[in-house]
C-alpha cells in the first residue's frame, strides 16, 4: 500500500482547489515536520505525539504534493469518529457483571 488510499487520491485529483482536512502520519521527527509545512503554508491543527502525526487543512493540491515529502508516511482524510452506543450483551444493561 501506498502513502494514500487510491479513492481518495483520484477525490483529491478530481477536486484540487477543494479544501481538506488530514491526518499527515510522520515518518521522523515531529518537530521539523510542523517545520516544514509551516513553510508550506500548511497551518497544523493539531498534533498527535503518540501517533507521530499532525491534523492539517489545506487544497488537495497541497495534500498531493505532501506525497512528495520524504518525511510524510502516509496521509488520510480527518474524519469525525462517533461512539458507537452498546447493546445488551456488550457490556451494557443486562450483562451478567451488572
Amino acid at each position: 500500500m501506498g502513502k494514500i488510499e487510491r479513492t481518495f487520491e483520484a477525490r483529491l485529483q478530481k477536486q484540487p482547489k477543494d479544501t481538506v482536512r488530514l491526518i499527515v502520519r510522520v515518518a521522523g521527527d515531529l518537530a521539523q515536520a510542523q517545520t516544514r509545512l509551516s513553510e508550506l503554508n500548511v497551518p497544523v491543527l493539531r498534533a498527535f505525539q503518540l501517533m507521530n502525526a499532525v491534523a492539517i487543512s489545506c487544497p488537495a493540491e497541497t495534500a498531493l504534493a505532501l506525497l512528495q515529502e520524504p518525511w510524510v508516511q502516509a496521509i488520510e482524510e480527518d474524519r469525525r469518529v462517533f461512539a458507537q452506543a452498546q447493546s445488551k450483551g456488550e457490556g451494557g444493561k443486562g450483562d451478567r457483571n451488572e
